[in-house]
C-alpha cells in the first residue's frame, strides 16, 4: 500500500509540479483580473523652482488618492513608484496655492501605460498645496556642537567643546536665514566616555528647508578624571 502511495506521489514528479505551477498561474490571473479599489499615498514633488527662490511653509509629503482598476494594474502602479510633480517654473515671490484634482493625478502621476486601465476616483487630504515663495539668501553662521548623555561618575568635560569648522554657510528662504545665528550638529553621545573624543557628525539644518555647506564637521571634546574634594569644608 505504501509503495503505491509513494508511486502516486513521485511518479512523473516533474510533470506534476509543472501542472501545479500552471494551475497557480491561472488562479493568480483570475484573482488579479478582478476589479478593486485601493487608497494610494502618492508623494508630492516640487519641480522647476528657480535657483534664486526658496520655499517656506508645510509642503505635504503625500496625497491620498482612491484608485479603481484591476488588481494586477494596481500592483503594477505600486511597482512604478508614482509621484505627483508640481511645476514651480513660473512662480514669483509670494503665496502659491493650488488645488490637487483627480485629473491632475491621472495626467501627471499615473504612468501612460496604466492611464486607460486605472481610474482616479477621489482625492483625500490634503487637497491643496499652500506654500510661500521667497527670495533665497545666504549667510555664514556658527556651529554649535550638541552633546547628549553624561560621562561616568568621577569624570567631567574639560575645556570647551570645539567644532571644526566652527562655521558653515547656510542657504534658504530669506526670512529663515535672517533669523539664524547658529546651527547645531547632530547629537554626540558622551555617555561612558573617559578621555578625548573626536566625532565626524552632520550639521542638523532643522525642520526648515535649508542647504548647509559643508554638511559635516569634526566635534572634539576632552574629558578628565575629577579628583575628589578632600578639603575640610567638604566634610
Amino acid at each position: 500500500m505504501w509503495t503505491r502511495i509513494r508511486n502516486l506521489l513521485l511518479d512523473n514528479v516533474g510533470l506534476k509540479l509543472a501542472s501545479l505551477f500552471l494551475a497557480f498561474l491561472l488562479y493568480a490571473h483570475v484573482v488579479t483580473d478582478q476589479p478593486r479599489e485601493s487608497t494610494v499615498q502618492i508623494p508630492v514633488t516640487l519641480l522647476g523652482l528657480p535657483d534664486s527662490l526658496a520655499v517656506t511653509g508645510k509642503l505635504p509629503e503625500h496625497v491620498g488618492v482612491k484608485i479603481r482598476g484591476r488588481w494586477k494594474d494596481l500592483i503594477r502602479l505600486g511597482l512604478t513608484s508614482p509621484y505627483l510633480p508640481v511645476d514651480l517654473g513660473n512662480v514669483r515671490p509670494g503665496s502659491f496655492k493650488t488645488t490637487i484634482t483627480a485629473d491632475d493625478v491621472a495626467e501627471r502621476a499615473i504612468p501612460p501605460e496604466l492611464s486607460k486601465s486605472l481610474d482616479v476616483a477621489e482625492i483625500y487630504e490634503p487637497r491643496t498645496i499652500d506654500i510661500e515663495i521667497e527670495a533665497k539668501a545666504t549667510k555664514r553662521v556658527r556651529v554649535a556642537p550638541l552633546l547628549v548623555g553624561v560621562p561616568p561618575r568621577g569624570f567631567a568635560l574639560a575645556g570647551p567643546v570645539v567644532a571644526t569648522p566652527d562655521s558653515v554657510v547656510v542657504q534658504g528662504a530669506a526670512s529663515v536665514v535672517a533669523a539664524l545665528d547658529s546651527v547645531c550638529t547632530l547629537p554626540v553621545d558622551i555617555t561612558e566616555e573617559r578621555e578625548k573624543i573626536q566625532r565626524q557628525v552632520e550639521i542638523d539644518p532643522g525642520a526648515v528647508p535649508l542647504t548647509v555647506e559643508p554638511r559635516r564637521c569634526l566635534v572634539t571634546a576632552h574629558l578628565e578624571k575629577i579628583e575628589p574634594d578632600t578639603s575640610p569644608s567638604s566634610r
